[in-house]
């Protein structure tokens, strides 16, 4: 992670980063309260959270950790039907992790804050309590209007993008045609130049099927869709290579030699990224009309309200962030 970054030269200002508290029975108000009272880290930025400073007391009273200031947050009404209960999936939960998202993004879209960085959710309690989405990427992309967006995973020894987020597999070959694959390859190289500065990106894209598709006998995506699109946009000067079957490809560990690997579907991304990078990874949301970030982890519902939550993810994201307005501006 970078510390006493380039971001700090930003007129002398702060980057002013808000925080969501994610799903208030998982792990997210924990880490919050834990970022804050580091201070050697948590002074480098203008930090606030979006959310409810009554739930915050209750965790840190909990875990004995020291309570968060009334001027860090901006402030959440709590329903009276609201109990905290670490662990459990809740309706009630799900509406105040949707409505902390909510909030969070309408200062950022106002500029009063230069980026959100959302902690966990668990989809169940957003949908339970009557938010139907099926994740932040698809909440954030709606409420900001934006046209294109994509999944990034990001950290120093792998990157991945996702073609198809949170969608079944038995949909994934219904939805993927040359339209949506070429907008997806577009987002992830224009991010790449935009957020990442990089010239001319190397993206190694992956196959639909085992091996391939083996020439067509295990499949035709190969053949009809992903490898026309790569060629159609190499011949426009992108930087292009694939299909590659995903298991020889990251057995021989090819994601080496390239700047960003793009997935076709989720967890053909999402497992090998957590097995190299989990805990130092940062979820970006490339195309949104603002910046957000986040860790590479989930509400860990098994260990909400016990102490045992790392920090270092969500340090990660909050950094990621400083740096992206720094470059932006």
């Amino acid at each position: 992670m970078k510390k006493k970054s380039k971001y700090n030269k930003r007129e002398n200002k702060l980057p002013k980063i808000i925080l969501t508290m994610g799903d208030p029975n998982g792990i997210g108000p924990e880490i919050i309260i834990k970022i804050i009272n580091e201070i050697s880290f948590s002074s480098e930025f203008d930090l606030k959270i979006a959310g409810a400073k009554k739930i915050f007391d209750h965790y840190s009273s909990l875990l004995k950790l020291r309570k968060i200031p009334d001027s860090k947050f901006i402030e959440m009404p709590v329903p009276a039907e609201y109990k905290t209960e670490p662990g459990k999936i809740n309706r009630h939960a799900g509406k105040l992790a949707g409505a902390s998202v909510k909030l969070a993004a309408k200062h950022c879209m106002s500029k009063e804050f230069d980026a959100m960085v959302t902690l966990p959710l668990s989809k169940e309690s957003l949908n339970l309590g009557g938010i139907k989405y099926p994740g932040h990427t698809e909440m954030l992309t709606d409420i900001t209007g934006s046209d294109n967006t994509i999944m990034i995973l990001h950290s120093r020894k792998f990157t991945v993008a996702l073609v198809t987020g949170h969608i079944p597999v038995s949909k994934v070959a219904k939805v993927l045609n040359g339209k949506i694959l070429t907008e997806k390859i577009i987002a992830v190289n224009n991010s790449l130049v935009r957020d990442f500065k990089i010239k001319n990106p190397k993206i190694n894209i992956l196959s639909l099927n085992p091996h391939s598709g083996d020439g067509g006998m295990i499949g035709n995506e190969e053949i009809d869709l992903i490898s026309p699109v790569i060629e159609d946009l190499n011949s426009i000067g992108f930087n292009l290579r694939g299909p590659f079957a995903s298991d020889a490809y990251f057995a021989n560990k090819l994601y080496g030699k390239s700047d960003i690997t793009l997935a076709i579907y989720h967890d053909q991304g999402l497992i090998p990224f957590k097995m190299i990078s989990f805990g130092k990874g940062v979820n970006f949301t490339a195309g949104l009309n603002i910046i957000r970030t986040s860790p590479d982890h989930g509400t860990a519902f098994d260990i909400a309200g016990m102490g045992l939550a790392n920090t270092d993810s969500t340090k990660h994201a909050i950094a990621f962030a400083g740096d992206l307005i720094s470059i932006r501006s």
